[in-house]
């Protein structure tokens, strides 16, 4: 269902704007000021803002200038309405990003049709929005594990390196070598190989949280990137996927086989890495 948030400090307008809308299946939310504004759109975003111009304090203006800052907040469209009738107020909305600018009074038939054609636009955007993640992400992943791919390093290890140095949050990277895996292929055959890497992938997944990134390194190595993470967690984090492997049994087919793991450790603060250098941190861990 599609979330509407009004924002006026007049409540019978807000009621009427409810009125208007009470036909087309919509959870309706209302604010009256710029801190209720922000309450509801942090709880939740919603997926259209109708705003008055005319509110106390900090204006409608005001308010849609500070949404259109926030780029996690670029696709929400806001339309502004106003008793003011000016081409100044309306060009000025427009440039501030309101998609559009409506008059008082409103007009209930008119309004619920501006409001079902701007919901109607925005679910093909959030179609094609969600197509291209899907997409994006399968580039960036490895087909036989299913972990992120090499592609996907510099981005996560950057990014996190960044944020690290910028708000003092540790983060750590681990890397793991699959112990004597060119013994497993030799003796067993690739197809074997596979069901290890598989299998491993899914234990190490097991283990990570939902902001950790898993990447499929080498042919046999893994690399896991842990955020809010210092060194003494990142050992205790890869000690216990080092005990999975060695206590799991990889089957396949009439084949038994078992596997350990070695791994590596680096940590920023730790290790003093540059926020600029995520090679440098894969080279400690390796």
């Amino acid at each position: 269902m599609p979330r509407v948030l009004i924002v006026d400090d007049d409540k019978a307008q807000i009621l009427l704007i409810q009125d208007a809308l009470g036909g087309e299946n919509l959870e309706i939310l209302a604010a009256v000021d710029a801190r209720e504004t922000f309450e509801a759109i942090y709880r939740q975003i919603p997926d259209l803002i109708i705003l008055d111009i005319g509110l106390p304090g900090e204006d409608g203006f005001d308010i849609l200038r500070s949404i259109r800052v926030e780029p996690r907040y670029d696709a929400v469209p806001i339309v502004i309405y106003s008793g003011s009738h000016d081409i100044e107020s309306k060009t000025k909305a427009l440039d501030l990003g309101a998609l559009e600018y409506l008059e008082k009074p409103l007009h209930a038939n008119e309004l619920a049709a501006h409001v079902r054609a701007i919901l109607r636009f925005k679910l093909k955007q959030d179609q094609i929005f969600e197509e291209y993640k899907r997409l994006s992400e399968l580039s960036l992943i490895d087909p036989l594990t299913g972990a992120y791919n090499r592609r996907a390093l510099d981005t996560f290890l950057k990014s996190r390196l960044s944020e690290s140095s910028r708000h003092g949050i540790p983060v750590s990277c681990v890397m793991f070598d699959i112990d004597h895996f060119k013994d497993v292929n030799d003796s067993h055959g690739h197809h074997v190989g596979d069901v290890v890497l598989k299998d491993i992938s899914d234990l190490v997944r097991g283990v990570c949280r939902q902001e950790d990134a898993l990447i499929r390194y080498g042919g046999e190595e893994y690399l896991v990137i842990l955020f809010h993470t210092s060194r003494d967690g990142a050992e205790i984090f890869g000690e216990r996927v080092r005990e999975r492997v060695a206590e799991h049994e990889f089957k396949a087919g009439d084949v038994e086989i078992e596997i350990t793991m070695s791994g590596g450790i680096a940590s920023q603060p730790e290790d003093d890495v540059s926020s600029g250098d995520p090679e440098a941190m894969i080279k400690l861990a390796d």
